[in-house]
């Protein structure tokens, strides 16, 4: 049971805490905040509440029960039996995966490249995001340190000149946000739902392999629990500062987005908050912003194929070609008929994994508390 290790630096538990974020803060993370804060108007900060528990809090879990099976997929699902455990997180992939969420990245990019350049092809978009996925992925090289060292710092620089210029505009500019016509206990609801939409404790099943087994050390099974708890738990403080802007700006400007798609939304607020001139920073952050999570998700994706079907094994590269295409041929249905053929699933998935989450980090808090009683007797019996 112990999870001790070498010492961990600081840095070391901020790169894999900015990179945990930039992981998580991609497609659905730009829109659904958005699109809950026009819908809210004044109950705002009640639709904040509901997506941190759904949107934060149990991504979190799911980061956590990763940890304490030492970034074991397998040992997360042992319960639903030897088939089960082999089924369910491969229809998770496919959703998180090709079939889901990467495509929807490029979509919501797609969106905001639009807005700039509406004569694009959403082909030609699609097109070249995946030759940018297949360089960054083409390596097989540790996917948190390429993250959190290069693209994390972009990602970041980018949102905050976007996200902070368009809520100084907003606070400075006396803008008054509309009554709602949903009730406190609606808008919670609203934010609880589309936490679900965010796919972020899917992806965190995945994610957190790649998390934990940062901090794992060559020479021994051990992880540091406290260190990499701590890198995770920054991400997800992270994710929530942002979610809370994006849903005050959702609300400060609904006036002005309510009848735009869910793309199309904050690219509108940085035009009319800091100008036509900003056209170009936020195609930039919001491609640079999906494309970060498309590319951890492509490695997490290849990297689970590779390992669980005997016939990939040793056919990396056939199998991001592979996942490439079909993330290409997705992504041309667009954003509405991605979501459209996700959301029926999501709904009755979610739950499910919230209770497994739950079940693997109560079974470990058991194990824990009876080894430490054990070791307790034998040092008073010594």
């Amino acid at each position: 049971m112990s999870t001790n290790g070498a010492p961990v630096s600081n840095l070391k538990v901020m790169i894999a805490g900015f990179a945990a974020f930039a992981m998580f803060f991609g497609s659905g993370n730009l829109v659904f905040p958005l699109m809950m804060g026009s819908e809210s108007q004044s109950n705002w900060i009640f639709s904040s509440f509901g997506l941190a528990i759904t949107g934060v809090l149990v991504p979190f879990l799911g980061l956590a029960a990763l940890t304490c099976l030492k970034g074991s997929q397998d040992a997360f699902f042992r319960w639903l039996g030897k088939i089960g455990a082999w089924v369910v997180p491969f229809l998770i992939l496919l959703l998180i995966g090709p079939f889901g969420v990467i495509p929807r990245c490029i979509t919501v990019g797609f969106g905001a490249w639009q807005s700039f350049v509406p004569t694009t092809p959403i082909w030609m978009f699609a097109l070249g995001c995946v030759i940018v996925i297949w360089f960054a992925t083409y390596g097989n090289g540790k996917i948190v340190d390429i993250i959190g060292k290069f693209f994390t710092p972009v990602k970041l620089g980018a949102l905050a000149l976007v996200i902070g210029g368009s809520l100084y505009y907003a606070l400075n500019s006396n803008i008054e946000i509309a009554q709602s016509s949903l009730t406190p206990t609606s808008s919670f609801k609203t934010g609880f739902f589309e936490g679900y939409h965010t796919m972020d404790l899917m992806a965190a099943l995945f994610f957190g392999v790649s998390l934990v087994h940062y901090f794992k050390t060559k020479d021994s099974e051990n992880i540091p629990f406290k260190p990499t708890l701590s890198a995770m738990a920054l991400g997800m403080f992270l994710l929530m500062i942002v979610y809370m802007a994006l849903v005050y700006l959702g609300a400060a400007y609904s006036s002005q987005i309510s009848h735009l798609p869910g793309p199309q939304i904050l690219p509108e607020i940085a035009r009319i908050a800091l100008g036509s001139a900003s056209d170009y920073l936020i195609s930039f952050t919001l491609v640079v912003s999906c494309l970060t999570t498309a590319v951890a998700l492509t490695s997490v994706s290849v990297d689970f194929l590779c390992n669980k079907i005997p016939f990939l094994s040793n056919k990396r590269q056939m199998t991001l070609v592979a996942c490439l295409v079909t993330t290409f041929v997705i992504a041309l249905s667009g954003f509405t008929g991605i979501m459209s053929f996700m959301a029926p699933i999501l709904t009755f998935l979610y739950p499910f994994l919230i209770a497994l989450a739950l079940l693997n980090i109560l079974m470990y808090s058991i194990k824990y508390i009876k080894v430490q009683k054990k070791l307790k007797s034998q040092e008073e019996a010594a």
